[in-house]
């Protein structure tokens, strides 16, 4: 008789070594859910309401915090960020989030303290559900600034977490202010080359990998090429294997 498959391991995400000096640590209540955050600027707890990501908080700065609406299939639906000026004034910035039927978010209004009007940014996936484009809408023209050009067939680290819509408003951030791809919070596989497309010059990164048996990243070099300067670096994960 032919021995069945062992079933295969689920891994959480437990440390990112993201290089820059950036190193996240991931905690998880009994459910599996993720509840700590540690190294992210913006927040490091966040609190469920029904299983979903309601809200996100700094033990640090209690001024300033984020919560998330859904709709009733669960796909989010409002992005909401609360808190305190310097004058010690009240702000609440709304950001409006549209989903296709795939459930999968085609479109996010992005109005943050950071920004002085409303950014409009739309997305496109690949067959994999992974993040192919996404595109900033100017005057009615949407206008390319980040393009994942392809992927492996591997596992994303954060997968198994629900930072991809967390961290939505981040990732449209990094692209448009600091030339950054951090369509990994979002993404299902990695990227091996990516293109951003910046008013400073356009952007290039190529990626190579090391796996785990499960099939997630162990090791990650990224190189990345901006006007003729080429600069890489390493990025680490460990895991949590259930």
């Amino acid at each position: 008789m032919k021995k069945s498959a062992a079933p295969q391991k689920i891994c959480y995400l437990k440390d990112a070594d993201q290089g820059h000096g950036v190193i996240y640590n991931l905690e998880y209540n009994t459910n599996n859910q993720l509840i700590t955050f540690e190294g992210f600027p913006d927040f490091n707890q966040i609190t469920y309401e029904n299983n979903l990501p309601k809200k996100v908080s700094s033990s640090f700065d209690d001024s300033y915090h984020i919560t998330y609406e859904y709709d009733n299939k669960g796909s989010l639906s409002l992005i909401n960020f609360l808190g305190k000026d310097s004058r010690d004034k009240p702000f609440e910035f709304k950001s409006k989030v549209y989903n296709n039927t795939k459930k999968q978010i085609e479109r996010v209004d992005l109005s943050m303290p950071v920004f002085d009007e409303i950014l409009v940014t739309k997305f496109e996936y690949d067959a994999n559900h992974n993040i192919k484009k996404i595109f900033l809408v100017e005057n009615g023209q949407n206008r390319l600034i980040l393009e994942n050009l392809s992927f492996d067939d591997k596992k994303s680290p954060y997968i198994n977490t629900p930072l991809g819509n967390l961290m939505m408003y981040f990732t449209i951030f990094s692209a448009t202010i600091g030339g950054e791809n951090t369509t990994y919070f979002q993404n299902k596989n990695n990227p091996i080359s990516t293109k951003i497309y910046s008013d400073s010059g356009d952007i290039s990164f190529t990626y190579s990998y090391e796996y785990t048996p499960e099939g997630y990243i162990s090791k990650a070099k990224i190189s990345k090429k901006q006007n003729g300067q080429e600069s890489s670096h390493q990025e680490i994960f460990t895991y949590t294997c259930k």
